[in-house]
């Protein structure tokens, strides 16, 4: 079957190469760079941008100031006390499947606290300018939270997969900044990545409809709705539709091919990965929580339109096209 048919009635992206969300699994080339910047030496070497252009992840030792990193873990307190979690109508707390449990929160920059600050702080900024050689916005923000002994994982996907298809973003001149808060070993759920696999785009199947991301942020295995001031905010149930979830013959290939690296490291640590490298994490049965920070940045020239391959655009505290903050590059 032609490829134009099976995208018939979505708006059209301005290179095919990213085209998914169709009847078939199928794998592309990246028609893009990696890395856009030129002759800038710094924060990266030149030699360690060129192993973030071949593996498509780096890890920086050190960043975040230790006491920094507890000011945000005893803020978190805020709103892990289930006395005090209250749901709200826009969904920025996510929470386990079939749980009261805490998995995600969103939005977490445009909060006044030292998880906002650190989201926003240059240290992060200037390492996604050099990468991306353009000024940045952040697209997503949120806390990862593996709860101890009931936090469960994230199945393998590419983030820009999900964000040219759900969120209108044309190209993958976009990053994400994890800060570790704890302790990120293979025992407590360690992100997994496919080195150099953001260098293909998996195209995804499912052709979906309505709001895909009221599941997929809680579990690609479940569809969820919203019920506001209830702890049993989501009401969930088994669904076959799986969306924005590579093939495993195409995961076992590149697996194969370039193995599989575990993104472990100590509190203050941040890992910067590529918008298309695939990425996945267990879940977390040790007794040690593993909270992470996320911060998704854009280039300012890669700003939103509208979803290419989805029929609804998901939520501002999920995809900000309204309420974002430009961080200009250094002259």
């Amino acid at each position: 079957m032609e490829l134009e048919s099976a995208f018939e009635g979505y708006a059209t992206p301005s290179d095919e190469s990213y085209k998914t969300r169709g009847e078939h699994a199928e794998v592309a080339l990246r028609s893009d760079p990696v890395v856009w910047c030129s002759a800038q030496v710094k924060p990266l070497s030149q030699a360690e941008l060129c192993a973030y252009e071949e593996t498509g992840f780096c890890i920086v030792r050190g960043l975040v100031p230790l006491q920094q990193i507890e000011a945000c873990k005893n803020h978190l307190q805020t709103f892990t006390n289930e006395d005090q979690l209250k749901v709200t109508d826009n969904c920025r707390f996510v929470t386990e499947a079939n749980s009261t449990v805490l998995r995600s929160i969103f939005a977490i920059h445009e909060d006044k606290s030292p998880l906002g600050e650190l989201a926003r702080a240059k240290f992060l900024t200037e390492y996604v300018q050099q990468i991306l050689d353009d000024d940045i916005y952040v697209h997503q923000s949120r806390v990862n939270l593996q709860a101890p002994f009931k936090g469960t994982g994230f199945s393998w996907h590419s983030d820009f997969e999900t964000w040219h298809a759900e969120d209108g973003m044309p190209r993958p001149r976009s990053l994400s900044a994890v800060v570790f808060l704890d302790q990120n070993a293979e025992y407590n759920g360690a992100l997994m990545v496919i080195p150099g696999s953001h260098k293909s785009f998996l195209r995804c199947p499912g052709r979906q409809k309505g709001a895909n991301w009221e599941k997929s942020l809680q579990s690609q295995a479940w569809r969820t709705t919203c019920s506001v001031d209830s702890f049993r905010h989501f009401q969930t149930c088994p669904i076959p539709e799986v969306y924005g979830t590579p093939a495993e013959e195409h995961l076992r290939q590149l697996a194969e091919s370039n193995g599989i690296k575990y993104c472990t490291g100590a509190p203050g640590d941040v890992l910067f990965f590529d918008s298309n490298l695939l990425h996945a994490s267990s879940g977390n049965r040790s007794p040690f929580p593993r909270r992470n920070l996320f911060v998704a940045f854009n280039a300012w020239s890669n700003r939103l339109q509208a979803p290419f391959f989805s029929e609804e655009q998901r939520p501002e505290h999920v995809a900000h096209r309204q309420r974002v903050e430009r961080f200009p590059r250094s002259a």
